[in-house]
């Protein structure tokens, strides 16, 4: 029929030289931009059919000049490598004593070299990632699936080349869509994939102690540096570690999709040991604690016995504690899964927008499972415990700087006391970024000391020396405390000028043991491309569809919340302080 739209025969862009083929491209969009701003019902049937033309042809130019670039990169860095060669002196020929002749060794025979259609028919080639001895963290990396093969010139499971590969991947997947879209057809392009390493990895456990196993190690103070958190977390900020940043249990690296934007995803996330799951959830108990233990033994009829020398001569019978079986609880995973939409002409004509949508939901997305787990942490802790005088208008009011250090501590030595701890063991506790502000302005306010310049590492000393970790979040006691609506009550929630005019003086801290929680993670991220017959009349497609199972879990008690309050105007202590009130 004379309305029928076809698919325009693929162009031979190997004949273009570089400039020809940005002038193509340039063109192509030019003309593109001008028919995408015409009304839809405006369009003619030629003007229908050279629309579909550009969109196909300015994807196609748009691969050729980032494939071109990528080669031309590859060359000039094999090309400077050389430059960088050092000399090498020729070895002393050492003089070898006379050996008594062998008899020859039959040579193994050499195997053929397979042909592309033997090697196209074996498994789908993984790529391992070696994991030296020492390091922690997981390793990222982007595989192949098996519906993107052939547009990169991979085999299925083996590892992207960088984020333009993907990108490449993803624009010649959709370009092949063209008038066959289904009931709802998904390709995926890419799997992500964490490698943590066996060491943190449960798999298909039949018997529980491989995960009792795996997650006693991820959260075992010993491993890290100094053998304990704090210390580990006080050497990465000496070293220049953002504070901010994950650097004590070495939580799962971030992704990052290269793009610049003025947003910074990954940054002030909870950082707690991770273990991987390859089922659908993790079976795991924190009995027992101490404190029951300690009951059980002291009670009547415990196993703890206090025997006069006259009890002993009358053979008073001795009694035993009976050790009960512990509760365990069956932590089911929850899933976050993000899906993007995005026009034909959108991603053809203007793809900038279309990455810079994509990286800000995706740091969104991780932003919001960070706030999910912050607020499962934040129900388990129950109601705060107030420390301090909390009206910020009382004379007697403390140091904000000096009332959060000493509510620290006293939660710190509350929680070795009731469950047995090391002294040596670290308390990690969380706080809203802002609190970094009100600790600078606070501590700039002394008089007669100058802490106008107080660093990162010497805040950081501040709670390290207490055997503490702090972690400074985003997500809680800020303006995404609403789950992304912005809510002027809090810092950061402004919409309108005159913006933040304030910090609070009074701020909320969860407390509990070094690994006491942790996090269980089914760590397959899927990229794909869906199209189906529906989409057509509005020319969409959805570009990203992402899902990943997700669960905290407690396999320790004693998660504990907290209220201090605090001048934030350097005050000092009375030189003659009343005891009495």
């Amino acid at each position: 029929m004379s309305d029928e739209i076809t698919t325009p025969e693929p162009q031979d862009l190997s004949a273009l030289d570089d400039a020809a083929l940005h002038a193509a491209y340039s063109a192509a969009r030019t003309r593109g931009q001008e028919l995408a701003a015409k009304e839809a019902a405006s369009f003619s049937a030629e003007e229908v059919g050279e629309f579909d033309t550009l969109a196909t042809q300015v994807g196609e130019y748009a691969a050729e000049i980032t494939a071109r670039k990528e080669k031309a990169d590859a060359f000039a860095a094999k090309r400077d490598s050389f430059s960088s060669l050092p000399e090498l002196a020729a070895p002393v020929a050492a003089v070898e004593p006379v050996k008594a002749p062998v008899a020859p060794v039959q040579a193994a025979p050499v195997s053929p070299v397979p042909s592309v259609s033997e090697l196209a028919s074996q498994a789908p080639v993984v790529p391992t990632t070696v994991r030296k001895a020492g390091e922690f963290g997981s390793i990222v990396t982007a595989h192949v699936s098996p519906s993107a093969a052939g547009l990169v010139d991979k085999q299925s499971g083996e590892e992207y080349s960088g984020t333009l590969e993907i990108s490449r991947a993803f624009i010649k997947n959709a370009q092949q869509f063209g008038r066959q879209g289904g009931a709802g057809t998904r390709q995926p392009i890419v799997q992500f994939k964490r490698n943590r390493g066996a060491e943190f990895t449960i798999d298909n456990d039949r018997d529980g102690d491989q995960t009792m196993r795996v997650l006693r190690h991820a959260r075992d103070e010993n491993r890290l540096h100094g053998g304990s958190l704090a210390k580990q977390w006080q050497h990465n900020i000496d070293q220049g570690v953002s504070l901010t940043a994950a650097a004590g249990w070495c939580a799962p690296s971030q992704n990052d999709y290269d793009l610049c934007r003025n947003w910074s995803a990954g940054v002030g996330l909870l950082d707690l040991p991770t273990v991987t799951v390859t089922r659908g959830g993790i079976n795991y108990t924190d009995d027992p604690t101490f404190p029951e233990i300690y009951a059980n033994a002291v009670a009547v009829g415990g196993g703890s016995n206090f025997l006069t020398e006259a009890q002993v001569i009358a053979d008073t019978i001795k009694t035993c504690s009976e050790i009960p079986c512990p509760t365990f609880e069956d932590r089911r995973l929850d899933v976050m899964a993000l899906c993007i939409r995005v026009s034909f002409l959108q991603a053809a004509g203007y793809p900038e927008v279309v990455n810079a949508w994509q990286d800000g939901l995706l740091a969104a997305h991780e932003q919001e499972m960070n706030r999910i787990i912050l607020a499962n942490i934040l129900a388990r802790a129950g109601a705060a415990t107030v420390l301090t005088d909390v009206d910020p208008t009382a004379l007697t009011q403390d140091s904000f700087t000096s009332a959060l250090l000493a509510g620290v501590e006293l939660a710190r030595e509350d929680l070795m006391y009731r469950f047995m701890l090391s002294w040596s063991s670290t308390i990690e506790v969380i706080l809203p970024h802002w609190v970094l502000a009100q600790i600078r302005a606070d501590l700039s306010r002394r008089n007669g000391v100058n802490l106008l310049s107080v660093t990162d590492s010497e805040i950081a000393s501040l709670f390290s020396v207490r055997g503490v970790r702090v972690q400074f979040v985003r997500g809680w006691q800020d303006g995404l405390i609403t789950g992304g609506a912005l809510d002027p009550a809090f810092p950061g929630g402004d919409a309108a000028t005159p913006f933040m005019t304030a910090l609070p003086s009074t701020v909320n801290f969860l407390a509990y043991p070094a690994g006491s929680i942790a996090v269980a993670r089914q760590d397959v991220v899927t990229l794909t491309n869906v199209y189906d017959a529906a989409s057509l009349a509005t020319n969409e497609f959805t570009s990203l569809f992402a899902e990943e199972g997700f669960a905290p879990i407690y396999p320790c008690p004693g998660q504990r919340l907290y209220t201090v309050a605090g001048c934030v105007a350097g005050v000092t202590g009375a030189a003659n302080i009343d005891c009495a009130t």
